[in-house]
C-alpha cells in the first residue's frame, strides 16, 4: 500500500505541552509527527521556536508544517518580513488564514513574495475566510496551498462533493476534530468516523501529506486510533506506519 498520509497531533491538541512532551505523545499514540502553531502562547515554543523545533526533532517526530496568524489579503502583511520577525522557519510550509473577500492580485503578490524568500503558504479553511468556491479560485490563481480544517469548512459554509473535487488538487494537509454544537457554541468531543468524510472525499482524488488531530476533547490517543482505522480499516498502527 502506498500514499497513506502521515498522521499525528496538532500543537493545539496539547497546548500546554512542551515540545518534547508533544512529540512523544504523537509517537506514543501512533502518529509520526506534529504541526506547530507559532506565537500562540503554547508550550512547545515557550523556550523559543528554534529550541522547540530542535526538541521535536530530538524526540524523533516529524514536523508536518507550522502555522501563524497571518491573514492573506491584509494590505499590511509582508510575509517575508513577518516571518523574520517571528522566527518562522522556511524549511516547512506555513499555514495561514485569509480575509473573506481578498484582492487576488494582492494575495498573488504576497504568495510570490513568500516563495521568493523560500516559504510555501497554505491557507486554512477557517471562520472569516473565503467560502470554498472563493478558496478554489484563490488557490488556482495564486498558487497557495490549502489545509482542510473540518470545523473551518463548516464555518465557511461547507462543500458538496463536486466542490471538494475541485478543491482537492490544492489540498496538502488536513486537520480533524470532533465537534458538538450546543446553544452555548461549539464544544470539542472525541473524533468519530463520520467527522472524516470531507477528508476522505479529498483523498479519493489524490494524496495528502499529513492529517493531524487538532482537538481539545482530551482524547488524543483514541482520536488517532480512529483516524488510523478510517484511513486503513483492519490495519494496526504499527502496520500503518510500515506502509508509509
Amino acid at each position: 500500500m502506498t500514499g497513506v498520509p502521515a498522521i499525528g497531533l496538532s500543537s493545539g491538541t496539547l497546548p500546554q505541552a512542551g515540545a518534547t512532551e508533544l512529540a512523544r505523545a504523537a509517537l506514543r499514540y501512533g502518529g509520526s509527527g506534529v504541526d506547530l502553531r507559532i506565537g500562540k502562547g503554547q508550550g512547545w515554543d515557550s523556550d523559543g521556536v528554534a529550541e522547540g523545533l530542535r526538541a521535536v526533532a530530538e524526540a524523533g517526530a516529524e514536523v508536518f508544517f507550522t502555522g501563524v496568524g497571518w491573514r492573506l489579503g491584509d494590505p499590511g502583511l509582508a510575509p517575508a518580513e513577518a516571518a523574520e520577525a517571528a522566527g518562522v522557519p522556511s524549511r516547512w510550509p506555513v499555514k495561514v488564514f485569509c480575509v473573506e473577500r481578498p484582492d487576488l492580485g494582492l494575495v498573488a503578490e504576497q504568495v510570490s513574495g513568500a516563495a521568493d524568500a523560500g516559504f510555501a503558504l497554505w491557507v486554512e479553511t477557517h471562520a472569516g475566510g473565503p467560502a470554498v468556491d472563493g478558496l478554489i479560485d484563490l488557490a488556482a490563481r495564486t498558487g497557495a496551498g490549502v489545509v482542510l480544517d473540518v470545523l473551518g469548512l463548516r464555518e465557511i459554509g461547507g462543500a458538496d462533493r463536486h466542490q471538494l473535487a475541485d478543491l482537492a488538487p490544492h489540498v496538502h494537509a488536513a486537520q480533524v476534530k470532533g465537534v458538538l454544537r450546543t446553544p452555548e457554541g461549539v464544544r470539542h468531543r472525541p473524533l468519530t468516523p463520520p467527522d472524516l468524510d470531507p477528508v476522505l472525499n479529498v483523498l479519493e482524488r489524490g494524496p495528502l501529506r499529513s492529517i493531524t488531530v487538532e482537538s481539545r476533547a482530551g482524547a488524543p490517543d483514541s482520536d488517532l486510533a480512529v483516524l488510523a482505522h478510517v484511513l486503513v480499516p483492519n490495519m494496526t498502527l504499527e502496520e500503518l506506519d510500515r506502509c508509509r
